[in-house]
């Protein structure tokens, strides 16, 4: 399949999961990896907000501020995705046509520079075993990936995802950026990039 092909198959393949399989999966993803080596060692998570039919990170949020660690999300500016960091109190967000809640933009910019070995528990639509990954065809994390990984050697990017988003192989070309890590709802694997042990 070409990426367009499997950006339909994966977005189909999503929306048929129910409720539960959702909610059960998505809190077996933070299970797992909050156990990785990388998740213990991060004093900072990005992670992204849920939009409908996608892994709820609500788990993973919990998990990380559970355990003292600070928690960055992502907002849009202009086609760019700039991460700020989450306040303890925030509470239900607005959401955008896309239905992916909004940060307030006051909100504190995040300081990668401060970060000791951030974590970045990153979105997509489809991922394979090698760390290649299918975005939705916007070019957001690929292009902040680049300069994050350039600003913090550190950073350890681990994508997070059901495992029926697992694909023999992901179309790929030189501006895609190749995951660290996968961690699904029932396996956790190491790419050719792999940083991290469970």
């Amino acid at each position: 399949m070409n990426k367009p092909e499997m950006r339909t198959a994966m977005t189909a393949a999503l929306a048929a999961l129910s409720p539960a399989a959702l909610a059960e999966g998505s809190a077996r993803v933070a299970r797992r990896l909050s156990a990785t080596e990388a998740w213990a060692r991060a004093d900072l998570v990005l992670c992204f907000l849920s939009m409908p039919h996608e892994l709820d990170t609500e788990p993973l949020i919990a998990a990380a501020r559970g355990q003292g660690k600070a928690v960055a999300v992502p907002r849009i500016v202009g086609d760019d995705i700039r991460f700020v960091m989450l306040p303890p109190d925030a509470g239900e967000l607005s959401r955008d046509r896309w239905g992916i809640p909004v940060p307030d933009p006051a909100w504190r910019a995040m300081d990668l520079s401060r970060a000791a070995r951030p974590l970045v528990a990153a979105p997509g639509l489809a991922f394979d075993r090698e760390g290649n990954r299918l975005g939705r065809g916007k070019g957001y994390y690929d292009r902040f990936l680049l300069g994050a990984r350039r600003a913090c050697p550190d950073m350890t990017v681990i994508a997070v995802c059901f495992s029926v988003q697992l694909e023999e192989a992901v179309p790929h070309g030189s501006a895609d950026q190749p995951m660290d890590g996968i961690v699904t709802d029932r396996e956790t694997i190491e790419t050719r990039r792999a940083q991290f042990r469970p």
